[in-house]
């Protein structure tokens, strides 16, 4: 028999997000350094990210454009879409150690979050779950409206830890206007859930079980990720190629004074 394993998250309303520094010069190039790491290391990323990167004048590449390509297949564009904005929402990045990209265009039951250490390079995979109303094995609906119980998409940034009703959670707050900017009023947050593990997949027949909108990531590793991403860090939540031609960079929301 199949179980369902419902999850309810909550949020705190806060009175802003302060305003953020740029990156360093040497920011800079960790960030180069960390995210083509993951390229070559982690994801199958859709080889047009190759172009984006090699028309990067301020940095040099660390390696050969052919060592690019050869890490890279047409199957997968998050990495492009991270690229393509991350000025958009430089005013707004306070910890620059860490970049999490989650990507809804693969299955539950797989690794599909990767939290990328800007300074060494290292990517850690994790299982993390998506909205019971966004779909079953694969999150194909995406929603910023309350009640909606389904995921939202583009790019976050994350607030301060806090402890809930399931733990140390994680506020998010949504950057970009009319698609994910109610985040934190929904109460969508970062949070561990014992329905994030294999177990979980086996009991629900090839899949995770589902949250109500929250990204919930297994509760065994809540602390350390959480830890180490609050206070500023950047999130991308990838929603397939439906959505890949994200606005975000005419929609963004600016945060603090």
């Amino acid at each position: 028999m199949l179980t369902l394993y419902p999850d309810r998250q909550e949020g705190e309303r806060s009175s802003g997000v302060e305003k953020f520094k740029w990156f360093s010069p040497a920011g800079r190039r960790a960030l180069l350094a960390g995210v083509i790491a993951l390229a070559l290391v982690a994801l199958p990323w859709g080889a047009g990210f190759c172009s984006i990167v090699s028309k990067t004048k301020s940095e040099r590449l660390p390696v050969p454009e052919k060592s690019l390509r050869a890490g890279t297949n047409k199957d997968n564009d998050a990495f492009s879409s991270v690229l393509s904005h991350l000025r958009t929402y430089r005013k707004t990045i306070k910890n620059t150690r860490y970049l999490t990209i989650i990507d809804y265009s693969k299955p539950s039951n797989v690794k599909r979050m990767y939290l990328i250490d800007m300074k060494t390079g290292r990517v850690e995979k994790l299982l993390v779950s998506h909205g019971k109303n966004s779909g079953w094995a694969y999150a194909t609906a995406f929603s910023n409206r309350p009640e909606s119980l389904q995921s939202c998409r583009g790019f976050f940034i994350t607030g301060r830890k806090y402890s809930g009703k399931h733990g140390t959670a994680l506020q998010l707050y949504g950057l970009e206007k009319g698609v994910n900017d109610n985040a934190l009023r929904r109460g969508i947050v970062m949070h561990g859930a014992d329905y994030v593990c294999e177990r979980s997949v086996k009991l629900n027949g090839g899949r995770l079980g589902r949250s109500l909108g929250c990204p919930a990531i297994p509760i065994q590793v809540a602390d350390s990720v959480i830890n180490r991403i609050k206070g500023g860090s950047l999130v991308y939540i990838h929603a397939g190629a439906k959505f890949c031609d994200s606005k975000g960079s005419s929609r963004a929301i600016k945060h603090g004074s």
